[in-house]
Order: structure tokens, then C-alpha cells, then sequence
């Protein structure tokens, strides 16, 4: 079945400073929608957005929020274009943002769970020394036998984690766990010439065993969720596929921060339906990045600012 938009939500780590400035200025509707999450949730977010500064955005209390709240506004200029999708998937944290876009979820109910799920990732983050880092120019199976050679235990005699995070094109792979073994693989990586390693610039280990204190936290919350079934299907990035099953995807929901991000799946999932035009709904170009490394003559569109809201509405407002 072929459709004619999807959107798509990037994760934490697209947010700048300054974002979202000149598209309250054009169109302080959207103001209407960062005022009312911070009146939901009594944290700030036009404040960190538009002036910063840059570590107070990159914190993950803060960083979440933001990215949430600007996909759910932009989501909303679209729509007032006449401009809404017949699929949706985010990243990470861009799942949130598409359970809003696809009707699964009130903006009310995603915004709260962001700013719990935040929070118990920041606590995860200061509990113990957590790194991520983009393996670039492998494929996941070489990194899995990197992995596997790396065992081991801390000096307090705990075991050393260290496991796959994302799978976000078949040439890239995010690795996550304890900060020294993370850089300990990634120069072995760097010396035995397999393949690029970017260290990531994250407060922690997410998506790895070492944020499970803060998936016990949500499971309570994620399962009192009022799920239900949207309009607009979506492909979870849990898991890969549709959702279809509102418990089995709340179970792969609650277990979302130790999971890894199959974006892979996720992509292939969607190109699986010759989408006319995907649209990242959001900062920046990851996806659009990551989803070319699997078909290059895809339409991508970048909306995160004026001149891509005008671009992808044909407007001139």
C-alpha cells in the first residue's frame, strides 16, 4: 500500500539553542502550545529553547521536554496547512511525540509521562557513569562480536555493561553502557581500523541495563496510561513493527529506556509502504541522515524552522 506522508520524530540530542525563535515569530500560535505544556507540567520550555544556554538544553530534564513540546507544535502547524501523515514513528523520545501526532495519547498524558520519564532517567544518569557512542561504517554484527570479547567486572567487583543502544542504519550502531568500557571498545575499535567511533554527547547510558532503576520507576506509570488506538498507524521503534496489540505495546513501551532503538526496522517499515514523502518533524536532519543510508531516493523533508514549515506546506505565511 503505497501513502502519501509520514512523519517521523527525531530523539534527545537534535536540540539547539534558538530553535523554535523565528517560528513564534511568524506564527505565535505555536506559542500557545509551548505555554500550555508549561502550564501542564510547571517546567519551563520556551526559555530553555529560544535562549539557552546550551548545557542547561542539553541537560535531559530539560532537553526532553523541548523536543517533545516542539514536535507537537509543529505537528499542529501542519495540520493547520491541511498537512497530517498516514504513518508515524519516532526515535527514542520521538515516540512520545508520535503517539500524540498518530492519536494514541493526549498531549496532556505524553507531556507528563516525558517529564516523569526524564526525571528518572536524570536520577539513572547520577547513580553511575554512563557513555554512548556511535560506531560508524559496521555493521551490528561486527559490533556484537566486539562487544562479546569485551567481559569483565568493575573494581567493586560489579559487572561491567556494555551493550547495543540503536540500530540506526545498517552502517551505524550506538553503543551504550559504562563510561570506561565504552571507551575502552571504542579504541579498540579505532585500533583494530573496523570502523569510526564518535563519542555522543549524552549525560548517561541510555537504552542499556544501567537505566533500569528508572524503568522501574515508569512501569507503574506506563501501565495506567491511557492508551488507545489512534488514527493514524504507527511503527514503534521498540520494536520495529505496526502497533497493533494496545498491551503487548504498552509492555514493549514500559521497557523502552533499557531497550535498544531499532531504527532499522522502523525505516524498512515505513519505506515498506512508498510513502510519497517522509517528513522529520523536528531539529535537525538525523533521520532523514539515517533513513538515505537505507534508500537513498527517498523524499525526505526537514521541518524545523520557517523556511522548512513553508517548504513542506507550499506557503508563504
Amino acid at each position: 500500500m503505497s501513502i502519501k506522508t509520514a512523519f517521523v520524530y527525531p530523539g534527545q540530542g537534535s536540540q539547539f539553542v534558538g530553535m523554535g525563535a523565528d517560528l513564534m515569530h511568524v506564527r505565535p500560535r505555536l506559542t500557545e502550545v509551548f505555554k500550555h505544556v508549561e502550564a501542564v507540567t510547571g517546567r519551563p520550555v520556551i526559555e530553555p529553547m529560544v535562549h539557552g544556554p546550551e548545557d542547561r538544553l542539553r541537560e535531559t530534564r530539560t532537553a526532553q521536554l523541548v523536543l517533545f513540546t516542539f514536535g507537537a507544535a509543529m505537528t499542529r502547524a501542519l495540520a493547520a496547512e491541511g498537512v497530517v501523515p498516514q504513518l508515524v514513528a519516532g526515535h527514542s523520545l520521538g515516540e512520545f511525540t508520535a503517539l500524540v501526532a498518530g492519536g494514541w495519547l493526549d498531549l496532556d498524558e505524553a507531556a507528563a509521562t516525558v517529564v516523569q520519564r526524564a526525571d528518572a532517567m536524570a536520577r539513572c544518569c547520577h547513580e553511575r557513569t554512563g557513555a554512548m557512542a556511535a560506531v560508524i561504517g559496521t555493521d551490528p554484527d561486527e559490533v556484537a562480536r566486539v562487544l562479546a570479547r569485551h567481559p569483565g567486572r568493575r573494581d567493586d567487583g560489579r559487572p561491567r555493561t556494555v551493550v547495543i543502544a540503536n540500530y540506526n542504519s545498517p552502517r551505524q550502531t550506538v553503543i551504550s553502557g559504562d563510561a570506561a568500557i565504552v571507551e575502552e571498545i571504542g579504541e579498540s575499535i579505532r585500533t583494530e581500523s573496523i570502523a569510526v567511533v564518535q563519542p555522543l554527547s549524552v549525560a548517561g547510558a541510555f537504552h542499556s541495563p544501567l537505566m533500569g532503576s528508572a524503568q522501574d520507576t515508569l512501569m507503574a506509570t506506563i501501565a495506567g496510561l491511557p492508551l488507545r488506538r489512534g488514527h493514524t498507524p504507527m511503527v514503534s521503534s521498540v520494536t520495529g513493527g505496526l502497533v497493533t496489540d494496545l498491551e503487548h505495546y504498552r509492555d514493549a513501551l514500559a521497557h523502552q529506556i533499557t531497550a535498544p532503538v531499532h531504527w532499522t526496522r522502523t525505516a524498512r517499515r515505513i519505506l515498506g509502504h512508498r510513502p510519497q514523502r517522509i517528513v522529520e518533524v523536528g531539529p535537525g536532519t538525523t533521520l532523514r541522515s539515517l533513513i538515505r543510508k537505507i534508500d537513498r531516493g527517498q523524499e525526505i523533508h526537514p521541518c524545523g524552522s520557517t523556511n522548512e514549515l513553508r517548504a513542506v506546506t507550499g506557503t508563504r505565511g
